[in-house]
């Protein structure tokens, strides 16, 4: 974030995009910024969180509001029945279903606007701490209940309760909570299904090895995430097949197959706007190629790059982290 906040700070915008959202932190550092951000994602949950901290601007959610979500209806539904033994305890597959109830269906709380995007984003980020490598990539939650010795893996808070991970997190949100002056608008959409207009666009695109391991996934590893957020549908796109039972696979744009071709176009959709891009190299496709795609669009792209470390990567120290900094032709 402080190597983004240089190059973000000696280009001239005020309005911009954050099309490959995420977490929403790089929105988040634009936002500390005073800039006008508009957050996209594809996945409903990153949208969700975005709406919480990037597009509010004053709401927090209080004590009134957040306590009654955990008084017991024992409202068993899809978690409950579809995922036992598989991510969490049978006891926390419970309290899953009765928060969603409360948070989502509930006229009795009645959460609306932002502070329901605020306890939603409250219980992702506690499933999240919960999870063994915070993914749903896996059926394991036998490493967080076998009774072994553990040289890695944070086992106290795995085992601390729904409830004060949430409170945590509330607090965290509330404090998180500003206004800068600008109105800010979140997207749920394909990258390509964005429309250009913005002073700035930054471009964090999935990564793809050199060699052919398995690409990034984004939807496998927070499925589970995606299913909550779009409860009333989620049991008809399960695939019950897979051990973690994930949502099936639906077709967007950046795959390994298509990444050159859709590059292409989105620069072409934002050629009248700064690019700044992450990119993690060695990758495909090259820093190289991805200089000359944007040569078509865009002049003088420049290329920043230092190492960086990341967590559970065996090759760390082998990767650089570049930045690609084009401005617009015209």
């Amino acid at each position: 974030m402080p190597w983004l906040f240089d190059i973000f700070s000696n280009l001239e915008f005020d309005s911009c995009l954050d099309i490959f959202g995420g977490t929403a932190s790089v929105s988040y550092l634009l936002k500390t910024m005073g800039k006008s951000v508009t957050f996209n994602d594809y996945l409903t949950s990153n949208s969700i969180t975005a709406k919480a901290i990037i597009q509010n601007n004053s709401v927090r959610l209080c004590p009134e509001d957040f306590n009654p979500l955990f008084e017991r209806n024992d409202h068993p539904d899809i978690v409950t029945e579809v995922f036992s033994g598989i991510f969490f305890t049978d006891e926390e597959n419970l309290q899953i279903d009765n928060l969603i109830y409360r948070i989502d269906f509930d006229r009795k709380t009645n959460l609306t606007g932002f502070k329901k995007d605020m306890a939603l984003h409250s219980l992702f980020q506690s499933l999240l701490m919960k999870r063994p490598f915070n993914l749903f990539h896996r059926a394991n939650l036998y490493i967080r209940t076998n009774d072994v010795k553990r040289s890695f893996g944070n086992k106290k808070t795995w085992d601390t309760p729904i409830k004060e991970l949430m409170e945590r997190i509330r607090l965290e949100t509330n404090r998180a909570i500003f206004n800068n002056g600008k109105n800010h608008r979140v997207y749920n959409l394909d990258a390509l299904e964005v429309e250009g207009g913005f002073d700035l666009v930054y471009i964090d695109p999935p990564y793809y090895a050199q060699d052919k391991r398995s690409p990034q996934d984004y939807y496998k590893y927070y499925h589970f995430l995606e299913g909550l957020s779009n409860y009333n549908s989620w049991k008809s796109k399960i695939d019950y097949n897979r051990k973690n039972r994930p949502i099936l696979k639906e077709d967007v744009g950046f795959n390994k197959g298509s990444f050159i071709d859709d590059l292409t176009t989105l620069l072409s959709v934002h050629r009248e706007s700064i690019i700044v891009m992450s990119y993690k190299s060695p990758g495909y496709p090259s820093i190289e190629k991805l200089k000359n795609i944007m040569e078509d669009t865009h002049k003088n792209p420049i290329v920043y790059s230092k190492k960086h470390s990341y967590s559970l990567n065996k090759n760390n120290g082998h990767y650089l982290e570049n930045l690609i900094v084009a401005h617009p032709k015209c």
